[in-house]
C-alpha cells in the first residue's frame, strides 16, 4: 500500500475511532441518564410519590440534549446543510456555531462534487475546533481549484482528504490554507 493510500487508512480509522468515541461520551451517556431518570419516575409514580413531574421534566431536557448531540454528530459524519444547500450555505452554519466568533469573508455559492465540499467542510470545522480567538473564513474558485483558508489563534487541520483528492496543504500558527481541484 501506498504511503497517501496508508496515510488515508490511518486517517479514516482514526475518525471511525472519534465518531465511536463521541457516540459513546455523548449520546450513550445522556440515553443511560434518560432511562435512569424516567425509570425513577416511574417509581414515583407507582409507589405515589411526589417528585415525578420533576423527573419527567429533568428526563425531558436530557432527551433534548441527547437529540442535539445526536445532530451534531451526524452533521460531523454529512452535514445536512452541505448536500441540501452546498458550501456556502454550511461555512455560514459553522461560523454560527462556533465556540469564538468567525467571520466568513467569502464562500462560492456554485455547487462542487460532493467530496470536494465535504473535504472543505470538515477542514474549516476541524480548524474552527480548535480556534482560541476570533477566526476568519475564505473559499473562492481559483484556477480550477477551490482555495479555502482559515485564520485564527490555535486552528488546525489534517490534510488526507485534501491530499487524497490531489490538492495541497499549508498549514502555520494562525493559518490553514488547502487548494482542492474542483474537476
Amino acid at each position: 500500500m501506498g504511503s497517501l493510500a496508508r496515510r488515508v487508512v490511518v486517517s479514516s480509522d482514526a475518525e471511525r475511532r472519534r465518531l465511536e468515541r463521541a457516540l459513546h461520551d455523548r449520546a450513550q451517556q445522556r440515553l443511560a441518564a434518560l432511562n435512569t431518570t424516567l425509570a425513577l419516575a416511574r417509581r414515583r409514580v407507582e409507589a405515589g410519590e411526589e417528585g415525578a413531574a420533576e423527573l419527567l421534566e429533568q428526563a425531558g431536557e436530557e432527551a433534548r440534549l441527547c437529540l442535539e448531540d445526536l445532530r451534531d454528530l451526524a452533521r460531523d459524519i454529512f452535514p445536512a446543510v452541505l448536500s441540501e444547500r452546498g458550501l456556502a450555505s454550511a461555512l455560514s452554519d459553522l461560523a454560527r456555531r462556533a465556540e469564538v466568533p468567525v467571520e466568513v469573508e467569502a464562500a462560492p455559492e456554485e455547487r462542487f462534487p460532493e467530496e470536494v465540499e465535504l473535504t472543505a467542510y470538515l477542514l474549516v470545522s476541524q480548524a474552527l475546533a480548535g480556534a482560541k480567538d476570533d477566526a476568519t473564513v475564505s473559499a473562492r474558485v481559483e484556477g480550477g481549484s477551490l482555495l479555502v483558508e482559515v485564520r485564527g489563534q490555535g486552528i488546525d487541520a489534517g490534510g488526507m482528504r485534501t491530499e487524497a483528492l490531489g490538492g495541497t496543504l499549508d498549514l502555520d500558527d494562525a493559518r490553514v490554507r488547502a487548494s482542492i481541484p474542483v474537476a
